[in-house]
């Protein structure tokens, strides 16, 4: 309500400053002040529940987006199959500290892996499929991995799993992968297309092992 009445005063500001040019033809006067009348119909839209049921429904939207994003269209198999990947990209232009100086040259080549080992590999699936669930916590307590949605509800499932036994805690913390941030960058830097769920990102030794489909 108040961020309204601020939109709509400051409109009527707006019109007050504005220059005046003149009138041609007869001039007739209003029959009531034109802020008046804005501020009738606001009094009216809040008298009748308008704006409260505005915001009410604005807020439920919002919640039900959080909770419920769009899934990300990637499709599901169960089929197995192994790619081992080097993790390397080229560095595409000088990067300068405060000082100017060049910190990092343009095709420098980095490798993430021999620079920060991971300490937690990855597993996507699709959160609306009760096998691929199964699977990721089943694998998810052998070795430390975090469980990526590419659709479902992360929040339904943290509710459904809050008592559960999860590498000394109580609830296993499922993730979306909001706006595809973390495939979008594998794709980007790596080339590497995560095509299908589910799907295990695992180090072994200096190479980064993805596994998709049901490994027995």
């Amino acid at each position: 309500m108040k961020r309204l009445l601020a939109t709509l005063l400051a409109l009527l500001a707006a019109s007050a400053l504005a220059e005046d040019l003149g009138a041609k033809g007869p001039v007739y006067t209003p029959d009531k002040d034109g802020r008046e009348q804005m501020k009738d119909i606001v009094r009216k839209k809040q008298n009748s529940g308008e704006v409260d049921k505005y915001w009410r429904d604005y807020q439920a939207k919002t919640i039900d987006a959080i909770k419920n994003p769009a899934p990300l269209g990637i499709k599901s198999s169960y089929a197995p199959r192994l790619e081992m990947r080097e993790l390397r990209f080229t560095i595409p232009q000088d990067y300068k500290n405060e000082s100017g100086q060049v910190v990092v040259r343009k095709g420098t080549v980095v490798e993430p892996l021999k620079i920060q080992p991971l300490t937690s590999g990855l597993i996507f699936i699709d959160g609306r499929d009760q096998r691929q669930i199964d699977y990721a916590i089943m694998r998810g307590r052998k070795e430390p991995l975090k469980i990526v949605l590419t659709a479902g509800s992360h929040y339904d499932l943290r509710v459904r799993y809050k008592d559960a036994n999860w590498w000394g805690g109580k609830t296993i913390p499922f993730y979306f992968d909001q706006k595809k941030m973390i495939i979008s960058s594998l794709q980007r830097l790596y080339g590497i297309d995560l095509n299908s769920v589910p799907v295990a990102l695992t180090q072994r030794g200096d190479r980064l092992a993805v596994e998709y489909g049901v490994i027995q």
